[in-house]
């Protein structure tokens, strides 16, 4: 996940759950503040450029026992460089849809909640299993709130938290 704060500090954080959603590893970077030329030259690029270039290579390095990651941010799908799994997950609650699209997916949840999964690669069925059964156990939306009220409190504080 890619935090921005009202004052315009970037934080990045990956949180590990079991498959019962309990984490099991927190990550995060220490907040950057863009400088002014940063903000000028890479304009609406600017949280893509961090996502990839800072805070998405600082925060994989050494993941290597896990298979594939969620996001909640779409924009930042295409731009972080990993040899893993990237699944962009929203949470939906309307009528079951269909996709048409290879790198697509629909997970029914109940009557009227559905999960969009977009995979940056191909994603076998075995692994699509794996998240409809983890989505039986826990809300996969949620750990992302308990993400966010992190990098919040790490961007608002101004002491190191390592």
């Amino acid at each position: 996940m890619i935090y921005k704060s009202p004052e315009d500090k970037y934080s990045g954080g990956l949180m590990t759950l079991n498959d019962k959603g309990l984490p099991t590893n927190f990550k995060y970077t220490e907040p950057i503040k863009p400088s002014k030329i940063q903000k000028i030259i890479y304009g609406n690029n600017l949280k893509s450029f961090l996502a990839s270039e800072i805070i998405g290579k600082k925060i994989l390095e050494g993941e290597n026992d896990i298979d594939y990651f969620f996001i909640d941010d779409n924009e930042i799908l295409d731009f972080i460089d990993t040899d893993k799994l990237l699944v962009y997950i929203k949470e939906s609650y309307s009528d079951m849809e269909k996709s048409e699209k290879e790198n697509e997916t629909f997970i029914n949840i109940s009557d009227k909640k559905t999960y969009k999964l977009i995979f940056s690669k191909k994603a076998g069925e075995d692994l699509i299993g794996k998240i409809k059964d983890n989505a039986e156990y826990f809300n996969l939306s949620e750990p992302f709130i308990r993400l966010k009220e992190a990098l919040e409190f790490i961007c608002s504080s101004n002491e190191s938290h390592k």
